[in-house]
């Protein structure tokens, strides 16, 4: 049983591995501030999920398995909190073009008046 579970700690490793590093690429090529945010934010969250449980799986120990659901659901609530705020930053600061409807304008347009 415990070599079945060291292939699957490897297995989960190398996907989250292999997530942050697609993430780092997408932030890296992209050429849109909001794209860079979006491969920032997605990727490394359930890249994390994957390297943290397969770190709890092969370690096999209480201490380890409670550090990583400590890890995964630090970086649950904070990953999208700050990517909003970030967004939320650029868009007041540097006004990107947008692609479709600006629905933040229209928000805050009604709020004003």
């Amino acid at each position: 049983m415990g070599s079945f579970l060291d292939v699957v700690a490897g297995v989960l490793l190398m996907f989250g591995s292999a997530l942050i590093l697609l993430a780092g690429v997408g932030v890296w090529r992209f050429d849109d501030i909001y794209a860079r945010m979006h491969a920032a934010a997605k990727a490394p969250t359930l890249g994390i999920l994957a390297i943290a449980l397969g770190a709890a799986l092969s370690v096999r120990s209480v201490v380890a398995l409670v550090t990583a659901l400590l890890v995964v659901v630090l970086q649950l609530v904070t990953g999208p909190v700050g990517t909003h705020l970030l967004g939320r930053a650029v868009y007041r600061r540097l006004r990107p073009p947008l692609t479709g409807v600006d629905e933040l304008a229209r928000d805050e347009a009604g709020h004003e008046s």
